[in-house]
């Protein structure tokens, strides 16, 4: 069977699976460098590859640059890799190959980071309280900021969150199609819960202008779902007013928010359940990044307080 129809094969399983539709673009976009790499080194098909053949893929996809220039990241080459094994799986269990190659491929190791640059909560609220409520747009940032700070919501979350998903009475917010293509509920502040009533009641309306059938929560001023550049302009641009010296990003707002929430003693399960994570171990990068710099701070002021004391 030839390469194209393969191809088109899995993607009609994945869509069966039910995985998401951005799932499988983005699976489909690391499946195009692994064709490439096969046109490239002339292969004939994919029953032809062998364990030698992928990781020769692996070597090659390593050496290949990104649009920077730069060589590709672990976890990427790690995802790229993912989508190839979960094609030749796939393909066994068709009996399209006897064997599966992919098996022994073995991925890269992974550097153990912490999340950088967390905001304090004097710069959240400073970034926050930056916006001109006096104007739509302005209500309308501010109302974002409070959400991303209240929950720790993906941007693509929160581009997608509709009208029906806000419950101010138990001040509650439900995010659907998270990461996984999982729902979750999760707690919003009083202040958040103050925001998006005024913006729901007095602000999306003037920029809704009943001309255009939306259900989404956040608008543009044209009335059109608020895009995804929007979202990192929009909190570049107030942390940049509100002098803040940091890169702020939307993910910041998710891991400044988890970060503050374990400062003020909140449970590690409940963090990752509000956080939509599917593992605890990520949730406890969090924690680990606060014992890390509580034992700075505790060997700085023991520093600080030996100078004093020895002047």
């Amino acid at each position: 069977m030839i390469t194209a129809m393969l191809i088109e094969r899995y993607r009609s399983y994945l869509e069966l699976k039910n995985f998401s539709p951005r799932t499988i673009v983005t699976q489909f976009a690391a499946l195009k460098l692994f064709l490439r790499f096969l046109d490239e080194t002339k292969q004939a098909s994919l029953a032809a590859c062998t364990t030698a053949t992928l990781h020769d893929f692996q070597r090659w996809h390593f050496y290949q640059p990104t649009h920077r220039g730069t060589v590709r990241g672990a976890a990427y080459q790690n995802r790229v890799l993912a989508v190839v094994k979960g094609l030749f799986k796939f393909l066994h269990e068709e009996n399209i190959i006897a064997r599966n190659p992919a098996d022994a491929l073995e991925y890269a190791r992974e550097p153990q980071t912490l999340p950088r640059n967390i905001l304090t909560p004097a710069e959240a609220r400073k970034i926050i309280e930056t916006p001109d409520v006096q104007t739509a747009l302005g209500y309308r940032d501010r109302t974002i900021l409070e959400v991303f700070y209240a929950c720790g919501i993906r941007k693509m979350e929160l581009m997608n969150l509709t009208l029906a998903d806000v419950n101010l009475d138990e001040e509650l917010l439900r995010i659907n199609g998270g990461k996984g293509a999982k729902d979750r509920v999760v707690p919003l502040t009083a202040i958040a819960c103050s925001f998006l009533e005024s913006y729901i009641k007095g602000i999306r309306p003037k920029l809704h202008g009943g001309h255009r059938l939306t259900n989404r929560l956040f608008l543009s001023l044209r009335g059109l779902p608020i895009a995804r550049n929007t979202l990192g302009s929009l909190v570049e641009k107030y942390a940049r007013l509100a002098r803040i010296k940091k890169r702020v990003t939307c993910h910041l707002w998710r891991h400044s928010c988890a970060t503050h929430l374990l400062q003020r003693k909140a449970n590690l399960r409940h963090v990752q359940e509000i956080l939509g994570h599917r593992s605890l171990a990520t949730t406890e990068r969090y924690l680990h990044l606060l014992l890390i710099t509580h034992n700075f701070l505790k060997r700085f002021r023991k520093k600080c307080l030996y100078i004093v004391n020895h002047l």
